[in-house]
């Protein structure tokens, strides 16, 4: 089970306040405070997440896909990064109004040798952030192959959001933002132009993602089970025995 370091922090947290307030009345019971602990747990995994999306980011090598994921979710920026070899693994909640959703993230590589390895991970997909370089020709005239590889592979109807990363590089853009729209009109996605070393809108692009995958489940666009595993049972017993067997003659 993979459960979010702020619940774990929290279940402690309301351990620990639960501990002191029974020794501050004197009436300390150690298996109630548990068990109210581990309910308290429970609540707040359940409602940590409603629902569940595997993505995949997707583009050439060096548009900044990595860049973006690290920015998302650790709100960090590495200037020199190594390219993705494979995959990359990263999970991050995001709030649409009351509801929480958890985004599966994986990382794929843009390198041709990689290219079978990275596809094999688009099936299942129910949404994607479909990334290029501002300032590379190459990688915005590659999108066409990799937008059909997501259509063949990936779940139906996925969604799919265009970025054009790497927007603080002003002088050294090749693409203009009229192109990038009238590609993403063609092909029905959502168009964002991101920095992810500056931090700009790349919170944006994965909530417009993430809006938009789950408005496409709850219309019967995209099916499938998207329900996160539930927090495993705890068994703690409630009514201890009175008379325990001593082993210890000491």
């Amino acid at each position: 089970m993979e459960v979010n370091p702020q619940i774990s922090h929290n279940f402690f947290t309301y351990f620990y306040q639960q501990v002191s307030k029974f020794l501050t009345i004197k009436k300390f019971d150690l298996n109630s405070t548990i068990n109210k602990a581990v309910s308290h747990f429970h609540r707040e995994y359940q409602m940590s997440a409603q629902s569940c999306y595997k993505i995949v980011v997707v583009g050439t090598s060096g548009v900044g896909k990595t860049a973006m994921v690290q920015r998302l979710v650790d709100n960090t920026f590495q200037e020199e990064t190594q390219s993705t070899v494979g995959v990359e693994f990263k999970s991050f909640n995001i709030t649409l109004d009351t509801e929480t959703i958890k985004l599966n993230i994986w990382d794929t590589a843009g390198q041709e040798r990689f290219r079978s390895v990275s596809k094999a991970y688009f099936r299942n997909a129910v949404g994607a952030i479909l990334v290029f370089a501002l300032n590379n020709a190459d990688s915005f005239n590659e999108l066409e192959s990799w937008l059909n590889d997501l259509h063949t592979l990936a779940a139906p109807n996925a969604a799919v959001v265009l970025i054009g990363n790497k927007s603080d590089l002003v002088d050294d853009r090749a693409i203009t933002e009229s192109e990038a729209q009238s590609f993403a009109d063609r092909h029905a996605m959502t168009y964002i132009e991101t920095s992810a070393r500056e931090g700009t809108n790349i919170s944006e692009a994965f909530l417009r993602l993430a809006k938009s995958i789950n408005d496409k489940v709850k219309k019967g666009e995209i099916k499938g089970q998207f329900q996160p595993p539930t927090a495993p049972a705890v068994p703690l017993s409630t009514n201890p025995d009175p008379n325990p067997k001593q082993t210890c003659k000491c």
